[in-house]
């Protein structure tokens, strides 16, 4: 490997210039001779913030790229110096393992690559301290390039031989990559190859940025492993996310969104926390996790606190599983779907509390389904979910079906405890199945009622109240008992309704421990 040549170290310059750090190096060229720190054939390696390095990479990939093989490699080792310049500041805190460590990383890596998706809590905690231990035992060097390495790099970029960049500026085995805090994860995402498992050690990771990422790209956390935004970037995941695994991270301090992604097939996030996600946005547009125009999407057994929303999908396409989530203070929705149609729609086993406001809007619905459509042999399914708490919203509630419209959507086995000021609303659409869900609410300012069915909007029609599964003590803000209302256009009157649901006043907040 072109590692192991060794890069003579002339001079190391440390200028502090405002909140740079500039390093200036000389680099061996073939001749044997040191260039000079400062001469026009060094670069100057400015360590800037984790997205100009990654920025100023990008372009240089860019250039390569566009430039002739012949060309690269006639180039000067000033010219190299000028244009590769990007990877030396993108390498700088890197550290290249030995043969041993790559041994002792072997069998955990493979462990926590095999099934990353399932992995118990207890075998992620045992292989990542093997991991851990194997990567931070290792007394290794720098990463150390020589000019013609540099060059070497270049002409790889320029034909597309993304293994052999890889190997020489990340610590690569196989298909599997070690990143260690410090290292540019966006600049290992344009370096490796689609396909490529990317361990993300423990530690914080601390301004990184990853921008469609390749498909087939597995993103590991091992052990606690945290991407902090720092208040200052837009997003921990941006762009195309196609087959890709995201699990056992911790995405924290972005400004608009945890992950965001358009036209993205097969993506699953799992094991996952988002906190602080942003915080001052408003949750129509921000949040933790949006998809656009994407199909088969998976969000579980994943934790969301304190961000302007929760999960969105936006004009997107069955199969999409959001299952196994907890929630607190998840903005103005923790779930919605937009436009979202198909078979394989599950929103099942999410619990979500409220205790304060994240975000500019206040919670309006827990869960709420805007014009989507099941279809007959699989409706969208709200099922066995819980909520608890509400923001001062006069028209939230804990599951909105139907929202301007809809069809072939159920809720069944739902517990809501002061989850908004309606509990279950169906508000127009048609084949909406409401079955053995629980609804308790104290009397509050803008309280109303535990179920309701209504013709806000048309297409409405065979709306199902299952008769006496649906329980109630609901109270008004009047103080009121009110566990079901009508406006008698969508196939179940008044009279119909308040006589299918059952009214239990013993029921009390206490339904939240029977989930």
């Amino acid at each position: 490997m072109m590692r192991l040549k060794i890069l003579l170290l002339f001079g190391l310059i440390i200028v502090l210039a405002g909140s740079c750090t500039i390093i200036e190096l000389a680099l061996q060229g073939e001749s044997g001779e040191t260039e000079q720190a400062g001469s026009a054939d060094a670069p100057e390696i400015v360590e800037g913030t984790v997205a100009e390095i990654s920025t100023n990479f990008t372009n240089m990939v860019n250039r390569a790229r566009g430039m002739r093989a012949s060309r690269i490699r006639g180039m000067s080792s000033g010219e190299v110096a000028s244009l590769g310049a990007p990877i030396l500041s993108a390498v700088i805190h890197s550290k290249a393992y030995s043969a041993e460590t790559f041994e002792r990383l072997a069998d955990p890596s493979s462990a926590l690559s095999r099934n990353p998706r399932n992995i118990s809590e207890a075998n992620h905690r045992t292989q990542s301290r093997r991991i851990i231990q194997a990567s931070t035992s290792d007394e290794s060097e720098n990463i150390k390039l020589s000019t013609e390495d540099i060059k070497q790099i270049l002409l790889n970029f320029n034909e597309n031989n993304l293994s052999e960049v890889c190997s020489e500026l990340f610590n690569m085995r196989g298909n599997q990559v070690w990143l260690s805090p410090g290292e540019n994860l966006n600049v290992a995402n344009l370096s490796c190859p689609a396909g490529t498992t990317f361990f993300i050690l423990e530690g914080t990771h601390t301004g990184q940025m990853i921008e469609s990422s390749k498909d087939g790209n597995s993103w590991i956390g091992v052990g606690t492993a945290v991407l902090d935004g720092e208040k200052s970037r837009e997003r921990a995941f941006s762009g195309g996310l196609n087959n890709n695994t995201i699990t056992r991270l911790q995405i924290q301090n972005y400004t608009d969104h945890g992950i965001y992604s358009t036209r993205s097939v097969h993506t699953n996030i799992r094991y996952t926390e988002f906190r602080n996600i942003a915080t001052d946005k408003h949750g129509q547009e921000f949040g933790a996790v949006m998809f656009h125009n994407s199909e088969n999407i998976l969000v579980r057994d994943s934790y969301i606190e304190n961000a302007a929303s929760g999960i969105r999908f936006r004009d997107s396409n069955g199969p999409l599983v959001v299952s196994g989530n907890r929630a607190l203070n998840s903005g103005r929705n923790f779930f919605q779907c937009d436009k979202c149609n198909g078979t394989g729609i599950r929103i099942n086993r999410n619990s979500m509390e409220h205790t304060e406001q994240t975000g500019r809007a206040p919670l309006e619905d827990w869960i709420n389904l805007y014009m989507s459509n099941g279809t007959a042999d699989d409706p969208i399914q709200v099922n066995n979910n819980r909520a608890r708490g509400h923001s001062e919203s006069n028209s939230g509630s804990f599951i909105m079906l139907a929202d301007a419209t809809g069809s072939y959507q159920e809720a069944i086995g739902n517990i809501g405890v002061d989850p908004g000021q309606v509990g279950i609303g169906i508000a127009s659409g048609t084949h909406i199945k409401v079955e053995g869900n629980m609804m308790y609410s104290r009397q509050w300012s803008a309280s109303n009622v535990a179920y309701y069915s209504a013709e806000y909007s048309s297409p409405c029609g065979n709306h199902q109240f299952i008769e006496n599964t649906n329980v109630a003590h609901w109270r008004n803000s009047d103080g009121t008992l009110n566990r079901a209302w009508s406006d008698g256009n969508c196939g179940v009157t008044n009279g119909e309704i308040r006589a299918l649901i059952r009214e239990d006043r013993t029921m009390g907040p206490e339904i939240w421990n029977r989930w």
